[in-house]
């Protein structure tokens, strides 16, 4: 089989009884063939992209031996780097596609891998089973999945390379999700429908999850019928792609009467134009800077070129709930830089994919600053009366902490000035910690290297121990290293023992550098490691949370590369961390998937055969 079936794209969703409805990622189409002699990943187009992706074909090979009765088998689905349940970031895997050479790709496949999800099966047992009813083909795939202890729905936490796309009958509850986790879209699919090799049928329909953009026009080529489009940001043009799609004959002409009046023409039959018109599309995702798959939706006589800001288009690039409202965003909450709430909520809205799984079904706990940082400020436990009906809750003992899911939640509790995120060591659902943490606390600001000495000694023991862990900046003065455990592995008292164990081992080797001292007035100038604080009822900063300081610096994690002397918590701006997630990825990408249970266990063990537990 060669080249892949494909849906055609409609405005409306199908309705009936004949029809299953699919999330659609946003990735690389490819055929998965698997025999006993050979392993192939081929792209809709019939490209080979076993060696772009090598941790997918490497996957099959180590379950081979597993797959013996069901080969020769023909997968159909979508390579794809999954940023939570919905939704694939289109960017990495564009720039993995693109990757050419080995060592490159085998770094990127080892530190952020990427997914197959599977949605059709083709071949089974050497039969070419594509004529089959969809319904059945889909029937077939779950229970193969199934049998081989497969993912049977996608979770960019779990470390199996291929995960399975479930089919529903209920069309609006997958869209809420889709909409909500800003998916890609929904395929809809005849349950009797037949695949076909590169045909694209309405069997099959697509429905995409757009947005909407006001911007303004820069530009028109006659030759192509392209309109450039641009908006405004912090004093500067900045063009955002073109459109050309949706605009009718009339528009043309009306477009090619204006620039022909008012612009400038550069070369033949191509101009350009000052800012003055502007105009609404609707777009995919920000792909690099620019609108990916643009339409021209209307002409927005009423809208000031000047109201067409970056910072609005940000603003309204998620799916939000609409009885979201957003006030007050030119108010400045950062003194020191000048940062204003339209700041702040651009930047939780651009991190939100990397901050959003560590919030997520945790019992939360901000800290409020109605005035912006260096006011007053309180800590706000209780989901408050006036919350929207989409602000979710789990009652714990006194408290009705809010859980913060979605987009919707996060950019609410911008609006309300929540600058910090603190989070238990716990999910909602247990009473047991998901992660071990230390926090090294030195006396002030200016010593914070004494930090960098304690994270360097920790990071060490943990070597020799066999321990991967994680650091990361409190966004203050000190730095937090996590170790990720499984939920229900260990309880607190058994924490409690490791963590007393590493850190008195880090103050007997360095008595006067380091301290388990709780009162500050003893420490002496010594760095505080605190792991009494990691217990039942306490709270961390969240990772990717700003701080409630004049600079609203970052609780950033770090790469241990990172963790030396030239390290400084005032780098870590708003801007400079969104910026280091697009170049360098998450430092906490395997967080979730790596926890250290066996490892522990281990210790645990032995810290009790020597006596030494607490």
């Amino acid at each position: 089989m060669g080249l892949t079936m494909q849906p055609v794209l409609t405005a409306a969703p199908p309705s009936g009884g004949n029809w299953r409805y699919e999330a659609k990622y946003d990735g690389y189409r490819a055929l998965l063939s698997v025999s006993r002699t050979e392993i192939s990943l081929i792209s809709r187009n019939g490209q080979p992209l076993d060696s772009v992706f090598p941790e997918i074909t490497s996957y099959v090979k180590e379950k081979l031996a597993g797959l013996e009765k069901h080969l020769p088998m023909t997968l159909d689905g979508e390579v794809v780097s999954l940023t939570n349940r919905y939704r694939s970031n289109f960017e990495y895997v564009q720039k993995r596609g693109l990757t050419k050479k080995t060592d490159l790709i085998e770094k990127a496949a080892e530190h952020k891998p990427c997914q197959y999800l599977a949605f059709d099966l083709l071949a089974y047992k050497g039969e070419n089973i594509s004529s089959l009813p969809y319904s059945e083909r889909k029937q077939k795939l779950f229970e193969l999945l199934k049998c081989l202890g497969l993912p049977l729905a996608p979770d960019p936490i779990l470390t199996e390379r291929i995960q399975y796309i479930p089919e529903t009958r209920d069309f609006h509850s997958l869209w809420d999700s889709v909409k909500r986790l800003d998916g890609e879209g929904i395929v809809a699919k005849k349950k009797d429908s037949r695949w076909m090799e590169n045909k694209k049928t309405a069997e099959w329909l697509k429905l995409k999850n757009y947005k909407k953009a006001t911007v303004f026009m820069t530009g028109y080529n006659m030759t192509n019928g392209y309109v450039t489009i641009a908006v405004f940001d912090r004093g500067q043009i900045k063009e955002m792609g073109s459109v050309s799609h949706g605009l009718e004959e009339q528009e043309r002409n009306a477009i090619l009467a204006i620039v022909k009046e008012h612009g400038t023409e550069i070369k033949t039959g191509e101009y350009t134009i000052d800012p003055s018109i502007c105009l609404t599309v609707n777009y995919l995702t920000i792909h690099h800077g620019t609108l990916r798959e643009v339409s021209f939706e209307s002409f927005e006589f009423d809208v000031a070129w000047e109201d067409c800001t970056y910072t609005r288009l940000l603003l309204h690039s998620r799916n939000v709930h609409p009885d979201l409202q957003l006030t007050s965003l030119d108010k400045v909450i950062f003194p020191k830089n000048g940062k204003t709430k339209a700041d702040y909520i651009s930047y939780l809205n651009e991190i939100g994919d990397f901050l959003l799984p560590f919030l997520e079904n945790r019992a939360l706990t901000v800290i409020r600053y109605p005035h912006g940082s260096g006011g007053e400020s309180f800590f706000q436990k209780n989901k408050p009366d006036y919350a929207p009906e989409f602000i979710t809750s789990i009652k714990d003992g006194e408290h009705d902490h809010i859980i913060c899911q979605d987009y919707s939640v996060l950019l609410w509790l911008a609006n309300q000035l929540a600058l910090e995120f603190h989070i238990p060591f716990q999910t909602a659902d247990t009473v047991h910690p998901t992660e071990i943490v230390f926090d090294l606390d030195p006396p002030s600001q200016s010593e914070f290297p004494l930090a960098v000495r304690a994270a360097e000694e920790l990071r060490r023991l943990f070597e020799q121990l066999g321990l991967a862990s994680f650091p990361k900046l409190s966004g203050n003065k000190g730095i937090q290293i996590y170790i990720p455990i499984s939920k229900n592995a260990f309880t607190y008292e058994d924490t409690r023992s490791f963590t007393s164990f590493a850190a008195s081992y880090c103050v007997s080797l360095f008595p006067d550098l380091f301290t388990t001292e709780r009162l500050i007035k003893n420490r002496g100038g010594k760095l505080y490691i605190d792991y009494v604080q990691h217990a039942p009822g306490k709270t961390i900063i969240c990772p990717y949370s700003t701080r409630g300081n004049a600079f609203g610096t970052v609780a950033a994690p770090l790469f241990w590369t990172e963790v030396n002397s030239s390290l400084s918590p005032a780098d870590f701006t708003m801007e400079a961390v969104v910026q280091r997630t697009k170049e360098l990825g998450c430092p906490f990408e395997r967080f979730f998937r790596q926890p250290q249970d066996k490892q522990i266990k281990a210790i645990l063990e032995h810290l009790k055969e020597s006596g030494r537990s607490v």
